[in-house]
């Protein structure tokens, strides 16, 4: 797939005004979160680039968040898109940049883009009704991906192509390594996750997972990303993961997790921590998997 430069800027002024308006209306956990899930993006444009996707086919993105890969597709070309993700807020909020976008005539000619509270577990869709299926970051957080990747399976026409990327916690590399405080709250809440069937190893299982649900790999790719950044209190990746762990504290707490005056003390700990530079390297395991032809769901 062809980007174009010009309308991913167009795109990202959108974005980046938007996140300045919820943060001027007192909306600073969406705001911190469009800031972030914005600059994971970039990195998405290199995948893109490398995707068999024609224009015209009917593509379906589940998780998409606030709708930002959808909006590269239909500004870059033709595409008939339906976006579906679990949390309302997100959903509302992808629509209001979907409004914003045609008000500015970003899309191109013939797109068509809608978003819908949806559940990867039990998609409202018919057998066979998609071309192309994204998932992104979504498998980690299930106590059973093989039955969510059957239903991908379904919806998929035989031929179709899925794309699917997850994380792998052992290929993130920081310098200097993340305080012991850290390294506990995120261990209580990974701890829960798992407890609840979540993942956190989920990206090197994904071509088994694929494989089992009766896909065909066609290629497997580890994007790497390596930055340099001064972690402060300006950073939306650290502001964004401290109201995680704050809106965690509960489950994490009854789950025996972690002790209460511990979890309170190292969440203190973080917020109060001064500025620091950071080298940090991860990658993402992204793979493309098509439906066989004459395959049945």
């Amino acid at each position: 797939m062809k980007l174009d430069e010009a309308k991913s800027r167009g795109l990202d002024d959108v974005l980046d005004g938007y996140a300045t308006e919820l943060r001027d209306a007192g909306d600073d956990t969406s705001a911190v979160t469009l800031a972030y899930t914005h600059s994971l993006h970039r990195s998405w444009r290199t995948a893109l680039r490398m995707l068999p996707l024609p224009p015209e086919w009917a593509v379906l993105d589940v998780g998409c968040g606030l709708g930002i890969l959808d909006f590269e597709l239909a500004i870059n070309q033709p595409s008939q898109i339906v976006a579906v993700d679990i949390e309302p807020g997100f959903v509302e909020h992808a629509e209001t940049l979907r409004q914003r976008m045609a008000d500015l005539g970003l899309f191109s000619v013939g797109s068509s883009v809608r978003f819908e509270e949806g559940d990867i577990r039990a998609l409202a869709f018919g057998d066979e009704s998609f071309d192309f299926v994204f998932v992104r970051e979504l498998l980690q957080f299930l106590p059973d991906p093989l039955q969510a990747v059957g239903e991908l399976f379904r919806v998929l026409r035989p031929g179709a192509y899925l794309c699917i990327s997850d994380t792998d916690d052992q290929l993130r590399i920081t310098w200097p390594p993340a305080s012991e405080a850290f390294d506990r709250v995120v261990a209580a809440v990974a701890k829960v996750q798992n407890k609840r069937g979540g993942d956190r190893h989920a990206g090197r299982k994904l071509t088994t997972y694929l494989r089992v649900a009766g896909f065909e790999i066609a290629s497997v790719v580890v994007l790497p990303e390596a930055q340099h950044r001064v972690v402060d209190s300006s950073d939306n990746e650290r502001a964004l993961i401290v109201q995680q762990l704050h809106a965690a504290r509960g489950r994490v707490v009854s789950a025996g997790a972690i002790d209460p005056e511990r979890f309170d003390a190292d969440l203190a700990t973080l917020e109060a921590v001064e500025p620091f530079e950071e080298f940090r390297m991860n990658a993402r395991i992204i793979v493309l998997a098509r439906r066989p032809e004459n395959t049945n769901p």
